[in-house]
């Protein structure tokens, strides 16, 4: 059979896509699938496709530990905000050091934790749509032991949850009211709408189980300012939630009332717990970032970094590692990565360690700074007599971890010389 000729009257060629089987970038190109018992990759080896994020495994054990342990002192629930990570590896841990629950921001995301293992979840957001109502339904119906919980803002939002589930899922999933602030995201920021919305839940069929609120978003232009504004909600969530239990429309066992980003979660223990006692509420924090914290915008706010803490802290257990790729001018380093792999919404990536020939990594010298990111280049700007050369190694602190996971299917985990000793997947 003859092809049919194109335009140019030459035959058209045909090309078949097939499914291929292609390693996650920054492995080396069999995966990983050589590491044993008997050989262990290291990152420095020659083998990986660079730029590679890997993660540290004793400040991540670390993270996981402190802050389990300080909510645990304070008397405070820890439900981890999942999709920092959306890892099983890393979610396992943190449900393994004691997480009450793990919280997501989407149907969808509560899906794959389910599918990890979770039992209670909560998300942390309006679910309005059909397909995101009916998979929430059809996880609870599909797994008796679970527990679930999502916000509301609105009798829309709330009619549309109340269409969307069967009967018997109705009866389960638990409903929280929703409070926020002016040029926030969602939530009430009327508390006479609030109560009014709250008694309407409290009619049924859904249970009305507490009170939920995010103060990570507010900004006061200084950090005095911000920290005003952010007792200000506390304290709004906290005279609400006094006001559900006074008027009976209170429909859980254990009602919670939940904030608490990774930046000024200090505030949600100091403020609920106190405003809460004899009420029967258990105060739940939700911080996510903690997990692996950062070299930027966390390293500065988070109460257990710089802002407050004098003892133990977090320590930063994320780096993405990439080459030297050029130095075309004395005072300038173009190395290769960028936006396709490291987060750029919170500050631009820090320069940590440099590896230069077969040496250890090493700090670099003073007045290192990434100043701008491509797709694929990191400008550096460096003393001109910097003696990096092309082929050197940069490993680079991040800024905001949640949008540096989503870049990366799979992450080595190492030890401290960056032998490599397990793996952690993502599911994005």
């Amino acid at each position: 059979m003859t092809e049919p000729p194109t335009a140019a009257g030459r035959p058209a060629r045909t090309t078949t896509v097939r499914p291929a089987r292609i390693a996650p970038k920054g492995l080396p190109p069999d995966g990983l699938a050589h590491l044993s018992d008997t050989h262990r990759a290291n990152l420095f080896d020659g083998t990986f496709l660079l730029p590679t994020a890997v993660l540290l495994d004793e400040p991540l054990r670390h993270n996981i530990a402190l802050m389990a342990d300080h909510c645990a002192d304070h008397g405070v629930l820890l439900a981890p905000h999942g999709k920092t990570t959306m890892s099983p590896e890393i979610i396992v841990r943190q449900i393994e050091a004691g997480a009450w629950a793990i919280t997501v921001a989407t149907s969808w995301q509560a899906g794959a934790v389910v599918a990890m293992g979770v039992r209670r979840v909560l998300v942390a957001n309006q679910v309005v749509d059909p397909a995101s109502v009916h998979h929430l339904d059809t996880l609870l119906l599909t797994h008796p032991g679970l527990e679930l919980l999502t916000y509301v803002d609105s009798e829309d939002g709330l009619v549309l949850l109340e269409r969307g589930l069967s009967p018997g899922a109705a009866l389960r999933l638990g409903v929280l009211l929703e409070l926020g602030v002016p040029e926030g995201r969602t939530g009430l920021r009327d508390d006479t709408a609030a109560l009014a919305l709250a008694a309407r839940i409290a009619a049924g069929p859904l249970r009305l189980a507490g009170v939920a609120g995010f103060e990570g978003i507010i900004d006061g232009g200084d950090l005095d300012a911000t920290l005003v504004l952010v007792d200000a909600l506390l304290s709004r969530m906290a005279t609400t939630a006094r006001r559900l239990r006074a008027e009976g429309l209170l429909d859980a066992d254990v009602p919670i009332v939940t904030a608490g980003g990774s930046a000024y979660f200090d505030r949600v223990i100091a403020a609920l717990p106190d405003a809460l006692r004899g009420t029967g509420y258990r105060v739940v924090v939700r911080s996510g970032c903690y997990v692996t914290h950062d070299s930027g915008g966390y390293e500065r706010l988070s109460p257990l970094a710089g802002r407050l803490r004098t003892g133990a802290r977090l320590r930063p257990a994320l780096e993405v590692w990439a080459p030297v790729l050029s130095r075309p001018e004395p005072d300038r380093i173009i190395v290769g990565l960028g936006k396709r792999d490291i987060s750029t919404d919170a500050g631009f990536p820090v320069p940590l360690r440099v590896r230069t020939g077969t040496g250890p990594p090493t700090a670099p010298p003073p007045g290192w700074r990434v100043v701008a990111v491509n797709d694929q280049h990191a400008y550096l700007d460096v003393p001109s007599d910097t003696p990096a050369r092309v082929g050197d190694l940069v490993g680079f602190g991040i800024s905001h971890p949640c949008t540096t996971f989503d870049k990366w299917q799979v992450m080595p985990l190492v030890d401290g010389d960056y032998g490599v000793i397990g793996r952690v997947h993502t599911s994005f």
